[in-house]
């Protein structure tokens, strides 16, 4: 997955107050270098070029921190500076206004400029001093699910600690950083934000944000930014906290269609052989009945029979389930586009979760052909659910995706003979010569992948009449194309709460 952090040399515009300091700097000799030699002739040629020379440097300094800013603060970050001094555009005007009076004040030889500006520059250092209190003892700590669906909306939980003696903090906001699941090969930053009113000391205070994905894969949360601009709101200094945590979001599960259920049914029966499980889900008991004529000797439940004075005898019920495999096919394609791969993707994740909601046990298989071929096997329903739709979330289409190694691994690791195959490809006629090829070359008599396996075409139209999906997803894309325009119109999707200090901020990424 590609990130902005692996393009340190992007711009991205930044106004620090090292930044600005340094502007305001490079404007100040230039200044001094041209009105300087005219008010006090004995500043000569010399002073004037040297003064050039700090504000050509300054200038390049000033520059190259607004540019790439962002980038040489993680850089600092990953080097162990924390602290990081920011001038809102409250702070810039504020500063210009100085600036103002400043210059006015050296021009015009007039102090009543520069006894104001003397009383300007007060506020704004007690603030930066101030901005330095509210953060110092200040911890974060985030609580977030590992896993969630695309769809589903998830609350990310951000505790901030005071450990301060006496002091409380005020107005603290925390951002935090969300990138990944770029399975495109975009890029995807987003920053949930979660501001605190009031946090006393020696307490903590819980603020949530919402997150809600329209894309599968695997994304990471952090580093924390905790700022404060309290209590003028000219300056703001925060420090970065670097943990971070990792969440993977499945693709979305749907509902499979009756008549596709029944229609699988039907084949999944029509089985030559249809195994008996053993184990714990084998043949359950049913009930203690009178002994027929055939039944086997060695059910007889003698205690009963001790107490009724007649042959007793166990009846179980069987719970017969022939496997069912699935196969997902994802090569890299032209005519394959990204909203078809989804869909076959989601379907394959319905399948493997139907299956383990609907089996009573046995063996459940899930292989990707992908790049390298992947294979998810296990007995367990909840842990085979969970690693499936894990491989799922982060399987990639790929040129490499070969159908006869993915069949050719499947048969030499498992015993592969009656079990029912769901095979979801967008190359049906290359899957079936690739079955009877596997078949073929196998060797055994029994194996008969062809008649074994139901071919599932990955498009739209197929895909929709085996599963109730493409109308949740068509509504997912609506509400992420509404929240994107609204931010880029400037929409306002944050809200500060009560002194708990709760804001939900919904992303859509």
């Amino acid at each position: 997955m590609t990130s902005t952090e692996g393009s340190p040399f992007r711009p991205s515009f930044s106004l620090s107050a090292t930044a600005l300091t340094q502007l305001l700097a490079s404007f100040a000799c230039f200044l001094g270098a041209f009105v300087l030699p005219i008010q006090f002739p004995e500043f000569g040629t010399l002073s004037q070029r040297v003064l050039i020379v700090l504000a050509v440097i300054t200038l390049l300094l000033g520059s190259g921190n607004v540019l790439f800013g962002r980038q040489l603060s993680r850089l600092l970050t990953r080097a162990g500076k924390r602290s990081r001094v920011v001038i809102p555009r409250e702070g810039i005007v504020y500063l210009a206004i100085m600036l103002t009076l400043a210059v006015g004040a050296l021009l015009g030889h007039r102090n009543m400029p520069l006894l104001v500006f003397g009383m300007m520059a007060g506020p704004f250092v007690l603030n930066g001093w101030i901005v330095y209190v509210m953060l110092k003892k200040v911890s974060v700590t985030r609580r977030v699910p590992r896993r969630a669906m695309v769809g589903e909306f998830v609350v990310v939980e951000i505790e901030v600690a005071n450990g301060k003696r006496v002091m409380a903090s005020h107005l603290l906001e925390v951002r935090d950083r969300v990138s990944g699941g770029n399975l495109s090969g975009v890029s995807r930053d987003e920053e949930g934000t979660v501001t605190y009113l009031r946090v006393p000391a020696h307490d903590s205070r819980t603020g949530r944000y919402q997150l809600r994905f329209s894309v599968r894969g695997q994304y990471q949360l952090g580093p924390m930014r905790v700022s404060s601009r309290f209590p003028l709101g000219i300056g703001e200094r925060g420090h970065v906290d670097s943990q971070t945590a990792e969440l993977i979001v499945h693709p979305k599960v749907g509902t499979l269609l009756p008549d596709w259920q029944r229609r699988q049914k039907e084949l999944s029966e029509a089985s030559n052989r249809v195994q008996c499980r053993m184990g714990l889900f084998d043949d359950e008991f049913h009930r203690i009945r009178e002994f027929r004529s055939g039944d086997n000797y060695r059910s007889i439940h003698w205690k009963s029979t001790a107490k009724r004075g007649q042959l007793m005898i166990r009846e179980y019920q069987q719970n017969r389930h022939a496997d069912s495999f699935v196969v997902l096919d994802l090569p890299k394609s032209g005519t394959w586009d990204d909203e078809a791969v989804e869909m076959a993707i989601c379907l394959a994740a319905t399948v493997c979760v139907e299956q383990t909601k609907s089996s009573s046990g046995g063996h459940y298989l899930l292989a990707i052909a992908t790049g390298s071929p992947r294979l998810v096997s296990g007995r367990s329903p909840g842990a085979f659910r969970e690693e499936a739709l894990d491989a799922l979330a982060m399987c990639e289409p790929s040129s490499k995706a070969s159908l006869e190694d993915v069949f050719t691994l499947v048969v030499a690791e498992h015993a592969v003979y009656d079990e029912r195959i769901i095979l979801i490809t967008p190359r049906p006629a290359a899957a079936a010569n690739a079955l009877a090829t596997v078949s073929r070359e196998s060797g055994s008599e029994r194996l008969d992948l062809t008649s074994n396996t139901t071919i599932v075409e990955a498009s739209l139209t197929a895909v929709a009449k085996a599963m109730d999906l493409a109308d949740s997803l068509k509504d997912d894309r609506r509400s992420t194309r509404a929240l994107r325009s609204e931010r880029d119109h400037g929409g306002d999707r944050s809200a500060t709460a009560d002194d708990a200090s709760k804001q939900v901020v919904e992303e859509a990424l």
